[in-house]
């Protein structure tokens, strides 16, 4: 019951990681014209999903969620997981999440996270968000399928409420389609199997649209969010 009480608490939109300033692609596709309605919305989200959290986030989440507070392993992780970022938006929002996530996580006292925020100040680790989830969550109580579903569930609805907030979908069509992803969320989570079974080698990414329409974004004159 922990594990679940603590999943529910890091899944919630109100905890302060800074993702608020992020539509992770979304602001980019409607600059772009992609239809952003509930089904157009839920499309993208299952696109983003399937071809790049279940091969970048998922496994970065796993393997730092293993190697818990084995520093050497998680720098080696980030390292991994920056250079398999290609555009640069994506990796810059990812660092500034983390940080902001460790943050927290330091002033609230969970262990590990001002160990893991020096390092990131030092520059020793760029902080990606999924890593310091993985490595964070464990010390939280979260079980790996819950840290996993924690991540998945955080990807879909940050992206649901940029669309609010840009005024792309009502708020009630936007729960409607994010109620729609949950059955997406469950299989993707059930179906990724134990960390002992990838490497970082495994990294992988095939999103080019919303790649594009995220480096475009980066250089767009007027936008709520930062990628």
């Amino acid at each position: 019951m922990l594990s679940l009480f603590a999943t529910l608490w890091q899944a919630d939109s109100a905890f302060p990681n800074g993702g608020f300033a992020f539509s992770n692609g979304v602001e980019g596709l409607a600059e772009l014209g992609e239809r952003l309605d509930g089904e157009g919305l839920a499309g993208v989200l299952a696109m983003t999903l399937t071809h790049r959290w279940m091969g970048m986030d998922r496994i970065a989440v796993a393997l730092a969620f293993a190697a818990g507070a084995e520093m050497d392993r998680l720098t080696e992780i980030d390292r991994r997981l920056d250079a398999a970022t290609l555009p640069a938006p994506q990796r810059t929002g990812s660092r500034r999440n983390g940080l902001a996530f460790l943050t927290a996580h330091a002033r609230i006292g969970t262990p590990s996270a001002a160990e893991l925020k020096k390092q990131v100040e030092r520059r020793h680790m760029s902080g990606h968000l999924p890593v310091m989830q993985g490595a964070v969550w464990r010390a939280c109580g979260l079980d790996a399928q819950s840290a996993l579903a924690a991540s998945a569930y955080g990807v879909a609805a940050g992206m649901v409420s940029a669309a609010v907030r840009l005024g792309l979908v009502g708020a009630v069509e936007a729960q409607r389609c994010l109620g729609q992803t949950l059955p997406l969320l469950a299989r993707l989570v059930d179906e990724a199997g134990p960390a002992d079974a990838l490497t970082c080698d495994d990294f992988e990414s095939l999103t080019p649209m919303l790649d594009i329409a995220t480096m475009r974004h980066a250089s767009s004159d007027v936008r709520l969010f930062s990628n």
